[in-house]
């Protein structure tokens, strides 16, 4: 708790985001086409490749990725690089997505609605949940203001 409170190590982790966000920007447009950061977890970076081949080659640029990310941190954080292929992993760098959208369907009224009321028992739990459904189509709700107009089956088929 302390960490979102204040202090060193609040300062350190919103730095980190600001890096992951820029990513592009501190370590070059050529290497961030290759390189894509995955986390880090003590002092060492953990970046996702996307083959094997981009992985070996990595492997001689880590002295320079190491230089350019702990010089726009401004102190050596990262002393060690590990390498994964990203595979399935989404990236620190990824753009968020956007949330889904869900629509509200259409209530549809059935044909025949109501053609049961009075034939149950009326002290029976299903002639008192009957009528309650009846009601939902015909009249307004008792909370939150008024309902809006249900389509009957043959009306919602047409549109």
């Amino acid at each position: 708790m302390a960490v979102f409170l204040g202090g060193d190590a609040a300062r350190r982790a919103c730095r980190l985001v600001d890096m992951y966000r820029d990513w592009e920007a501190v370590i070059g447009a050529e290497l961030a086409g290759h390189v894509k950061p995955l986390g880090h977890r003590g002092g060492e970076l953990r970046l996702g490749v996307s083959d094997a081949v981009a992985m070996q080659e990595m492997v001689f640029f880590v002295p320079e990725l190491l230089d350019r990310v702990n010089g726009w941190l401004g102190q050596n954080l990262f002393d060690k690089v590990q390498f994964d292929l990203i595979g399935s992993k989404v990236s620190l760098d990824a753009a968020k997505a956007s949330r889904p959208v869900f629509h509200e369907p259409a209530v549809v009224r059935p044909a025949k609605l109501g053609a049961l009321v009075g034939k149950f028992d009326p002290t029976s739990p299903v002639a008192r949940c009957y009528e309650k459904y009846v009601r939902f189509f015909s009249g307004p709700a008792k909370r939150g203001g008024g309902r809006r107009k249900a389509k009957t089956d043959t009306e919602a088929k047409r549109t």
